[in-house]
């Protein structure tokens, strides 16, 4: 019995680096998140998706009309995802509601904020 409580032990003074988690990703500047929303309404014109980091999206719906989702928590599925979906209700998305899905992960929306192009660029470096 001392040999096996021994043998936990060592196992997880071993994995104990291996449990811990990666670090959180870039945090975005507040100034650079723009106006907050509740929801993206006619949402089924998504015409494109970028994705910035590992918890953050950003969905374009026209050339004018931008929105950062940020999710609740980092999703590894958008490293290297081709493709994405968003949950949504009668074509709307709504924050705290909705997920981005991806090679079957579901990964909640937490905050929608809507973008300018010029803070998307600002948001990739």
């Amino acid at each position: 019995m001392k040999i096996l409580h021994s043998l936990i032990f060592a196992s997880l003074t071993w994995a104990w680096p291996c449990l811990a988690l990666p670090p959180p990703d870039t945090t975005i500047e507040a100034s650079n998140l723009g106006e907050a929303v509740l929801s993206i309404t006619s949402a089924n014109r998504i015409s494109d998706w970028e994705r910035i980091d590992a918890q953050h999206v950003v969905l374009s719906l026209s050339p004018d009309e931008r929105y950062l989702l940020t999710l609740k928590r980092r999703c590894g599925g958008l490293s290297w995802a081709q493709h994405i979906g968003v949950t949504m209700s009668n074509n709307t998305i709504w924050a705290e509601f909705d997920a981005v899905t991806t090679d079957g992960l579901q990964c909640p929306i937490e905050r929608i904020n809507r973008v300018t192009r010029e803070q998307v660029d600002e948001l990739r470096i």
